[in-house]
């Protein structure tokens, strides 16, 4: 099979919905590893995302909270052009599989072409605009330890860090499942050390305080999945 050709750091420049506004406000970093990934995206909304704010947001609103952060695995085709993501570690209990055409628009930029379902089961086409930041294969590593799951993935000089636990005080039942606590954070590393994005630590929870130096920690919970070597992997400029 050939390689796949989503690898890298991206970003998206937009998104528009039923052919309405293009929306640009919100921040999003997904790092593309050969078949994992990790995307995180700034929350479009203030305060905490509980259970019961969760069930009374509009169709379009509970897009954005289903994937404010995830982390999973990815596959994709050439004929049809399609592209999956499979949702592992989430914020909201909805975890299904995310499928979308794609569009090159150069080797570095392409559009996703989805649709989202909205409460009466209707069908709203979107257009997703991203743009590729930094080649190369990533690191993975995985924290598999009990009740906290997570998976992060660093690329240059970006990290995207997924966590997920349950966390009895506060995990609530959301439509028969778990609203689980949850913690995604994107990262950049400039001016000599890791500085942290965007995330989504006002949700549910209080999540340990990882950073990117905690992957590289031989006695930490984080296990290196699969390595390239540091020099591609690792700009740290």
């Amino acid at each position: 099979m050939a390689s796949n050709p989503f690898l890298g750091v991206w970003q998206r420049r937009s998104i528009q919905f039923d052919q309405g506004p293009v929306e640009t406000g919100q921040s999003v970093l997904w790092i593309q590893a050969e078949t994992d990934f990790a995307d995180v995206r700034s929350a479009p909304f203030a305060g905490r995302l509980t259970p019961e704010r969760y069930r009374g947001m509009d169709w379009r609103s509970r897009f954005d909270a289903d994937l404010l952060g995830f982390a999973g695995t990815f596959s994709w085709s050439e004929i049809p052009p399609t592209c999956t993501w499979h949702h592992c570690l989430a914020l909201t209990p909805r975890q299904w599989p995310d499928t979308s055409n794609y569009h090159w628009l150069g080797s570095d930029e392409f559009l996703e072409q989805g649709t989202c379902e909205d409460d009466e089961g209707g069908l709203h086409p979107f257009v997703e605009h991203w743009y590729r930041l930094h080649p190369d294969p990533a690191q993975v590593w995985r924290l598999d330890r009990g009740e906290h799951q997570g998976q992060a993935l660093r690329m240059g000089n970006w990290a995207v860090l997924v966590h997920q636990w349950h966390d009895s005080l506060t995990a609530a039942p959301l439509d028969g499942e778990t609203f689980r606590a949850f913690s995604a954070t994107a990262w950049e590393y400039r001016q000599g050390t890791w500085q942290a994005l965007f995330g989504t630590e006002a949700n549910l929870g209080i999540p340990p305080q990882w950073t990117p130096l905690d992957l590289d920690d031989p006695l930490g919970p984080w296990r290196l999945d699969c390595s390239v070597p540091a020099n591609r992997s690792l700009e740290l400029n």
